[in-house]
């Protein structure tokens, strides 16, 4: 698949190796990104593999490539394999869990907008049942050349710091 020009040249400037990045759709690439940096600037290895949940939502699923996919199987009659596995938005969180070796919880919520209430509800659940002690949060949506994400680490330390109210605010100001 063609890179976007804006995160081509983010993968460039953050110094990445990792080859595979070229073959993700838009929405994959924007959530692999923000998770590289986010991660980056994390604690994520005082965790063990498996205490780390991922947790991402966006408004559109993966409509964008739903679109590609369709307009390649009109136009030559055949389905693009390369496109198809994107045709699921959770292959965005997939591709984080493998490059990170993330064998926590992960899911990804459809939602109408960004919901932090939703997406706190979600680490306090899984801190509750003691399922992750860290949470990487993301809301991730692309429409044509418009990319709006947004990414945090939410410790169970840590979450009691946030509020829905606050979450919001970090995401409305950035």
């Amino acid at each position: 698949m063609d890179e976007e020009p804006f995160l081509r040249s983010v993968y460039k400037h953050i110094g990445l190796n990792y080859p595979k990045f070229f073959k993700m759709d838009a929405l994959s690439q924007l959530g692999f990104l923000g998770a590289e940096m986010t991660l980056m600037r994390s604690e994520l290895e005082t965790y063990a593999d498996d205490e780390v949940a991922v947790v991402y939502s966006n408004r559109s699923s993966s409509l964008e490539t739903d679109h590609a996919y369709y307009n390649s199987l009109k136009e030559s009659g055949i389905a693009s394999p390369a496109l198809f596995v994107y045709t699921l938005p959770n292959i965005e969180v997939g591709e984080i869990c493998i490059r990170h070796k993330l064998y926590g919880e992960n899911n990804f919520l459809i939602t109408e907008r960004f919901n932090a209430a939703q997406l706190l509800e979600q680490c306090e659940a899984l801190f509750a049942d003691n399922a992750a002690k860290a949470v990487l949060i993301a809301w991730t949506e692309v429409n044509g050349d418009e990319h709006d994400g947004f990414f945090a680490f939410v410790t169970n330390s840590g979450v009691e710091e946030l509020t829905a109210e606050s979450l919001t605010d970090i995401y409305l100001d950035r």
